[in-house]
């Protein structure tokens, strides 16, 4: 199969569509879930994206010397610059990237911008201004994947990634996968905060959690 936008460059895209799909659905089954409520011609981009983050949260998870994971990180940056030129590597990910998300105009170099979401919690047990950001730069385009307003879905990301409540009231259809999410990051939060153990993602009250933030907006 010829990806989009790339002449003569190939890839068997729907054996990579189902890579990132599975591994987004092992990483964290609250993502997935919520793309299965968006229209099914986006799930595809949408699961490039989480896709793309969860790869980055693997990197600094994984890393116990800073530099190492810098240096991950740094390659994650060059790889996705890389896309604007017509430099895909053979790498599923980013093969579904280059097919899903460039057409929609969205770019390697914004997307290059997630980085910075990750770099600053290397080493540091604090959360940074910047991950905070880099949650609303990353609903943001989640937004404009789905058709949905990237202002409010930017606040929605920064409450998401700091844990914290938003108020948001009459947040349309579109968005409420990424309030959905954003509701059960404040239940993390509060259980964190209570010493308790943390939810299995994906578990049942998990679900309804999500299924009441998308049906009624709360």
């Amino acid at each position: 199969m010829c990806i989009p936008g790339w002449p003569g460059l190939t890839s068997d895209l729907t054996s990579d569509l189902d890579i990132v799909v599975g591994e987004v659905r092992e990483s964290d089954r609250d993502r997935y879930l919520s793309v299965l409520y968006a229209a099914e011609a986006v799930r595809p981009a949408l699961f490039a994206l989480h896709g793309l983050d969860l790869a980055l949260e693997k990197v600094v998870a994984g890393t116990t010397e800073p530099m190492i994971g810098a240096i991950r990180l740094a390659w994650w940056r060059e790889a996705l610059e890389g896309l604007d030129v017509g430099k895909v590597p053979a790498q599923p990910l980013l093969a579904v990237i280059a097919a899903e998300l460039l057409p929609r105009g969205i770019s390697g170099a914004a997307l290059a911008g997630l980085e910075d979401r990750w770099l600053g919690l290397i080493g540091n047990d604090a959360v940074p201004e910047a991950h905070i950001e880099g949650g609303g730069r990353f609903f943001g385009l989640l937004a404009r994947v789905t058709g949905g307003d990237p202002v409010v879905a930017e606040r929605l990301g920064r409450g998401w990634a700091m844990g914290d409540t938003v108020v948001e009231r009459g947040v349309p259809a579109v968005l409420r996968p990424l309030l959905g999410l954003a509701r059960l990051s404040v239940r993390d939060a509060a259980r964190v905060r209570a010493g308790q153990v943390r939810e299995p993602r994906g578990s049942l009250s998990r679900q309804w959690r999500l299924l009441v933030a998308i049906a009624l907006g709360r």
